[in-house]
């Protein structure tokens, strides 16, 4: 049965979001899909393990039955398991892909952050894994300049070859869109290189929910928990954008105001009235009853956080949080990007010819 490895080049590229899709493609085509992830990072606890995020993920979408330990068998926070050597450790792998592919039409694995060898805490790249496993092989690639991302690919193209079935550039800026369809892609298909597609920056894969944000900064809800699945696309520790009613939380000088997607999906810009997702008091000390009632007529989440200001809006630029089961919005427009040009079916109907 064929084994997919979804491999990245690092850079928040998208490689979770990619694998995500082509999984939900292949079930919607009616194909049993199981899922691995070798070396996992960034690790969380879940139903008294640690394990990955994307292990978490998978399991709960694919409706997996095997435990995390065997979705993702070796997490960079372990020592243990680096005593072994590379082929041993490639064997364990290639043995435990093909029992999580018993009953399956086809495995995917997904690779870790960066493809390259770069990462001391591991002694095992994804290229030697790829060769190990004799996986077909999918790259997802953040444009961030023109000659690096032209590097990647070629890099990855001469040390993979036959076994690459797509390559997704992806997170192009609107700006530069039109510059890599016309010249990039042209230039690496003179290369024999194929792009299977070009993806542009969409705000909407970048936006996070209000659960996602409470989770960072360990805040307290004190009014909105059913918001929670909500949208943030921005935040701002101005009062410009309080209006009406919510005019009162002016007087909160520790806050931060979440802001929520336009309606048409779009982050908003410095307007008169951005519309508010939920309100972040910092310094941990609760607020006037006032301030509680306006935040309920309102209808705006209001939560509590013990780090003051400037430490919030810190954690939560540096932060990036991880896919997460309740980002199918997240999938539904990564799948829609790939419809346009129907490259996720094409892509799909290349990896499973063999099924």
């Amino acid at each position: 049965m064929p084994f997919l490895f979804i491999g990245s080049t690092g850079d928040h590229a998208g490689h979770s979001l990619m694998s995500w899709a082509i999984a939900r493609r292949l079930v919607e085509n009616g194909l049993s899909v199981g899922f691995i992830k070798p070396f996992g990072d960034n690790p969380v606890y879940v139903d008294g393990t640690w394990t990955d995020p994307d292990a978490v993920l998978f399991k709960e979408v694919l409706n997996l039955h095997e435990p995390f330990d065997r979705i993702c068998p070796y997490l960079l926070s372990e020592e243990a398991w680096r005593q072994k050597e590379s082929n041993e450790i490639i064997a364990e792998v290639s043995s435990l892909a093909r029992e999580l592919s018993d009953g399956k039409d086809i495995l995917l694995i997904m690779g870790s952050k960066q493809i390259f060898f770069d990462d001391i805490s591991c002694q095992v790249s994804d290229i030697a894994l790829v060769h190990g496993l004799k996986a077909d092989f999918v790259l997802v690639n953040r444009y961030q300049e023109m000659s690096r991302s032209i590097y990647s690919i070629l890099s990855v193209s001469s040390l993979l070859k036959d076994r690459i079935k797509g390559i997704i550039l992806n997170r192009v800026p609107a700006e530069k869109l039109e510059e890599i369809k016309e010249h990039v892609v042209p230039s690496l298909v003179q290369k024999g290189i194929q792009i299977t597609t070009t993806l542009p920056e969409d705000p909407i894969l970048s936006f996070r929910s209000l659960g996602d944000i409470k989770q960072t900064l360990n805040g307290k809800i004190l009014w909105g928990d059913e918001g929670l699945d909500q949208p943030v696309s921005g935040m701002t520790a101005g009062s410009t954008d309080l209006r009406g009613e919510l005019r009162l939380f002016k007087r909160a000088y520790n806050k931060i105001i979440l802001l929520a997607p336009s309606p048409n999906g779009e982050i908003q810009g410095e307007a008169a009235s951005r519309p508010i997702a939920g309100i972040v008091l910092t310094g941990g000390r609760k607020p006037a009853p006032q301030l509680l009632e306006t935040a309920k007529e309102a209808k705006i989440p209001l939560m509590l956080v013990k780090d003051d200001t400037f430490t919030v809006l810190e954690r939560l630029e540096k932060s990036s949080p991880p896919l997460s089961p309740g980002d199918k919005a997240k999938v539904h427009r990564f799948t829609e990007l790939m419809d346009i040009d129907g490259s996720l079916d094409r892509l799909v109907e290349t990896v499973t010819q063999q099924v």
